[in-house]
């Protein structure tokens, strides 16, 4: 089969040769393979398989039995994609996001039980005042990189407080978690260092706390794991690791991206800053816009079905679309329009059903107080280079700003 580079009526649309242009605005060519193609066969991030990107579709995928995300139903030349192997190796193929039933209601069990909203409300003044101090220095400067200036730095602190993690280590841990998550072939040498730093790392942590708990997140899946629902130190590690590498390296850019979103359409910026209190809603506006989340997990079929009028094999690769479902108009009236005032309503950026992301609370809360702190103490923030200027790059699931840099005046 021939692999193309442009959405077309045959052959594979392989996402990962169009280049910086598709990295930066994905968005036209996700509508043609939405209206013309609905689901397509692609290759993203060195994997080949089937795209959902409509709305509908995206929805059935999350709610497919015959769907598993467990990486051994994935075929063999899948689970060489270097990426998948190193995820693999780490053992985060034992975590909650990707365990399937039976297994899955153990682990949901366990982690619904630890983690809280009680477990999240009780960063919110610690978030509070870390995001005051760093807005606070950044205005002093008059000048600032959003991402190392003060997304990054909320997003780790709070993740870390959150579970355990003493904050002296947060450089270490953002670095090695970022290598994991590369899918760029020029970053691959450094990727076992990585993955021996973070498992010796977590290793050390898991037994700690079970030697002596603490008022934190880790302690409290110790505890609350009982008879057959105890953890052991594999999946302890595991849940950790999932937890530190998504509860920032999405949550920073979701920030940085949503800033950048507001000072590209000025008059819904005035909008929040007359009327702070649709802060909520507008975050929930920016998740569905320019969404960091760009697609779903892998997932790989055990049995034959049909999925958008596409016949899924057994063993094949499905993956969907955030990014293009959340433009799709048959759900959203004028999707291409930035509007904080939107009624988004239920929207993909973090799952549907049994693997809905337990970390939602943290993610809003954080970017709610990063908004409202920036809107109240910056008079005036801008774009310190033109827009164009600005480039993303992507990661398996995740699309995020290399940088943001601005000037804000009190």
């Amino acid at each position: 089969m021939t692999v193309e580079t442009r959405p077309r009526e045959s052959g594979i649309l392989n996402l990962d040769l169009l280049g910086q242009e598709f990295i930066d605005n994905p968005y036209p060519v996700l509508a043609r393979v939405r209206e013309e193609d609905r689901v397509r066969r692609v290759v993203h991030h060195g994997v080949p398989g089937w795209l959902i990107t409509r709305y509908e579709d995206l929805q059935a995928m999350y709610a497919e039995p015959r769907l598993s995300m467990n990486t051994a139903n994935a075929p063999d030349h899948v689970r060489a994609v270097p990426w998948v192997a190193a995820a693999e190796a780490m053992g985060l193929g034992q975590c909650l996001a990707v365990v399937d039933p039976p297994e899955h209601t153990r682990l949901r069990r366990v982690a619904q039980g630890a983690f809280t909203p009680r477990q999240v409300e009780r960063l919110r003044p610690q978030a509070l005042a870390t995001t005051e101090r760093l807005v606070g220095e950044a205005t002093a400067r008059g000048r600032a990189d959003i991402l190392p200036d003060l997304s990054l730095p909320l997003t780790i602190e709070m993740i870390m407080r959150l579970i355990g993690v003493p904050i002296t280590d947060s450089g270490q841990f953002a670095r090695s978690t970022y290598l994991l998550l590369s899918s760029d072939p020029a970053e691959a040498e450094l990727v076992p260092g990585a993955m021996a730093w973070l498992s010796g790392y977590i290793a050390e942590l898991v037994a700690e706390k079970q030697a002596r708990a603490g008022d934190d997140l880790l302690s409290a899946f110790i505890a609350e794991g009982r008879g057959d629902d105890r953890l052991d130190a594999t999946e302890l590690a595991a849940m950790t690791l999932m937890l530190l590498v998504g509860g920032f390296n999405t949550v920073s850019s979701l920030i940085a991206g949503g800033l950048l979103t507001l000072l590209k359409h000025p008059d819904q910026l005035a909008v929040l800053r007359a009327e702070p209190e649709l802060i909520p809603g507008a975050v929930e506006e920016i998740l569905r816009y320019d969404t960091t989340l760009a697609s779903s997990l892998i997932r790989f079929a055990t049995e034959d079905f049909t999925l958008g009028g596409a016949r899924i094999r057994r063993g094949d690769v499905v993956m969907g679309s955030i990014l293009a479902a959340h433009r799709d108009p048959r759900r959203f009236t004028d999707p291409d329009v930035f509007d904080v005032r939107r009624k988004v309503g239920p929207h993909l950026v973090f799952a549907r059903g049994i693997h809905y992301c337990l970390g939602a609370p943290l993610a809003r809360m954080e970017a709610q107080i990063a908004f409202a702190v920036l809107l109240e103490r910056c008079g005036d923030i801008q774009l310190a280079v033109p827009a164009d200027q600005l480039h993303w790059r992507v990661m398996p699931t995740v699309r995020v700003l290399q940088s943001l840099p601005v000037t804000l005046r009190p």
